[in-house]
């Protein structure tokens, strides 16, 4: 885990060191009174409740904190299926939309003599890079959900694809996909069952049909660009 300095200068951390800085001295002006009960009394308590509300803020600040830290894993998590599933749509065909059970059972499908053509293995190296990514730059997030870790470890192996002089183990890149694909959808809370692959629709690997959804796929991204640069120029 990283340490950044801007972690130290934010305005929350700013106001638990004057806390301290005001409960230290309410402390000290404590015991310096001679003679002075009741003044004595009076800074300790106020001294003791400062050092009280500077705790609590901590531990509300230290909740609030984690909770989106959570909740930005589960954005990545989310993420991170999505890709899963868009990289196996273009591999194996199926609905372009699917749930976890039926993309399980897409995965378990996979064939060890099916093709991988450089589009589609790309995709999946691209889903390893970007695994890597997230565990180098959010190593905090994702390890406030259990799972999530271990699922991105385990597609990490899927960049070695990029790597065109690799040799693919097609067996190897299913197993990865179904393993790491069920502890995303345990981290998500969605079905961890395998959908049977006689009742899967539209499954097709031939490399025409692989072909044929890369192009689809490509002219969605470009839609989706070209539409993003128009709201911005508006």
């Amino acid at each position: 885990m990283r340490i950044r300095i801007r972690d130290f200068t934010t305005p929350r951390v700013a106001f638990a060191v004057a806390l301290m800085l005001v409960a230290g001295l309410l402390f000290l002006a404590a015991f310096q009174i001679d003679g002075d009960r009741r003044g004595f009394d009076l800074f300790l308590n106020l001294g003791t409740e400062v050092f009280g509300i500077l705790i609590t803020l901590a531990v509300v600040d230290w909740m609030l904190e984690r909770r989106r830290r959570q909740e930005r894993a589960l954005d990545l998590a989310w993420a991170t299926f999505h890709a899963v599933e868009q990289a196996v749509w273009v591999w194996q065909g199926g609905p372009r939309r699917v749930a976890s059970d039926e993309l399980l059972g897409i995965i378990l499908s996979i064939d060890p003599n099916d093709e991988l053509l450089p589009f589609t293995r790309s995709l999946l190296a691209a889903v390893g890079t970007r695994s890597l990514e997230v565990l180098d730059r959010e190593a905090r997030a994702v390890s406030t959900v259990s799972g999530l870790d271990a699922a991105l470890k385990e597609l990490t192996s899927l960049n070695a694809l990029s790597n065109l002089q690799y040799s693919v183990s097609i067996s190897m890149v299913g197993d990865v996909l179904h393993c790491a694909t069920r502890g995303l959808a345990r981290v998500l809370e969605l079905s961890t069952r395998t959908m049977p692959s006689s009742l899967i629709r539209y499954r097709n690997a031939a490399a025409d049909a692989q072909e044929e959804r890369s192009r689809h796929l490509r002219r969605g991204l470009a839609e989706a660009t070209e539409a993003q640069f128009t709201t911005a120029r508006t």
